[in-house]
Formats: C-alpha cells, structure tokens, sequence
C-alpha cells in the first residue's frame, strides 16, 4: 500500500487519486491476532495542502472475531475511515517539527513514497468495537454448565445459593414449613373461635 507522491510534493492545491485491494490474512492488535476473512479495500485521495500531505478515505474489510460472552466466532463488517497528515522531515528546524507532531499527530514522510499500511492497521483497530458480541442481545453461557443460551436452554437449577448460606435456607426453610429438600409440608391449621 504504497504511493509516489515525489510529483504531488511539488505541487501544492493538487491531490492524487488511490485505491488498493490487498489480500491480508490477519489484523494484530496488542492482545489478539485477529483473522482477516475479506480482502482489505482502501481508496481515498491525497492532498497536497502545502505544509502536509493530507490522506482522507475510507478502509473496509470483514474480520472474523470471538463474542466475549458466548465465544462464538462471528463475522464482523468493518468500514472505518481513513485521515492522516504527512510531512517530510527534511530540511525543518528539530525543535518546530517535534511541537507540530505532538499537536497535530502528523507522520514522517521518508522520501517520495507514502507507506499508508501503519495508518490502515490503525483505522482498522480502531474501528474494533470495545466489546465483541455477536448479536446485541447474546444471552452468552450458563455459568454451571457452559450451555450456550443462544442455541437452547439448558436444564440447571436457575438459582443457586452461596455455600456459605446453604445452612441459613435450611433453617428459614424448616421455618416457612418446608424440609429438608426444599418441599413444602401440609400442616392442618384450626383457627380458633374466640
């Protein structure tokens, strides 16, 4: 993903027209490695504004990712935008460019080629949704016995009780008129006339 922009850079007001298809086999992030299951589609344009080279576009492609509730692999369709500045390093005082760079986040532009597969990876991650779910309202896993909800009910008791209380619900049980095994007895009452 790379462009001539040698042309560009001498002609300030002119932009230049891109579009790229590359066939990646994963995304990497910090803590995953994510599986690419389209080809990534880039295309936009570059500006020369005078002072940078401005790219704006747009990245698409379909990754494939795991619900962080029932862990099912789900396709995601990623359409993420694609804006960054680049300016060349030569022949600028070091103390200007560094203040420039720490307030605009503008790249360093090597030579006559612009490299945009940092910018892309970069779109694409932070596209990423903060919590990976495969449908809105995933019912995720039972908790006793790993059943996914989503596929079907599974037959656990739907409430369970802290050990540690297990002996309190035993005694308010024998209290309320049930044993042991949670049933409820038939005690024959006779309410008096007074």
């Amino acid at each position: 993903m790379k462009i001539g922009v040698g042309d560009l850079k001498t002609r300030p007001g002119e932009e230049l027209e891109f579009s790229f298809k590359a066939d990646w086999s994963h995304l990497t992030t910090a803590t995953a490695r994510i599986p690419i299951l389209a080809p990534v589609l880039v295309r936009g344009r570059v500006i020369n504004t005078g002072p940078v080279l401005m790219v704006k576009g747009q990245v698409a492609t379909t990754l494939e990712l795991t619900c962080d509730r029932c862990l099912a692999r789900f396709s995601y369709p990623v359409i993420a935008p694609l804006e960054e500045e680049y300016a060349s390093t030569a022949g600028q005082d070091p103390d200007e460019g560094e203040t420039e760079e720490k307030d605009r986040e503008i790249r360093p532009l090597m030579g006559d080629v612009l490299d945009l597969q940092p910018a892309v990876t970069e779109a694409l991650i932070l596209a990423l949704p903060m919590k990976w779910l495969c449908q809105e309202n995933c019912r995720g896993l039972c908790p006793q016995c790993g059943q996914n909800l989503n596929e079907g009910q599974c037959h656990c008791q739907a409430e369970t009780v802290d050990p540690r209380l297990a002996t309190l619900k035993q005694l308010l049980g024998k209290l309320e008129g049930e044993d042991t095994l949670g049933r409820t007895q038939k005690k024959d009452f006779k309410i008096s006339e007074e």
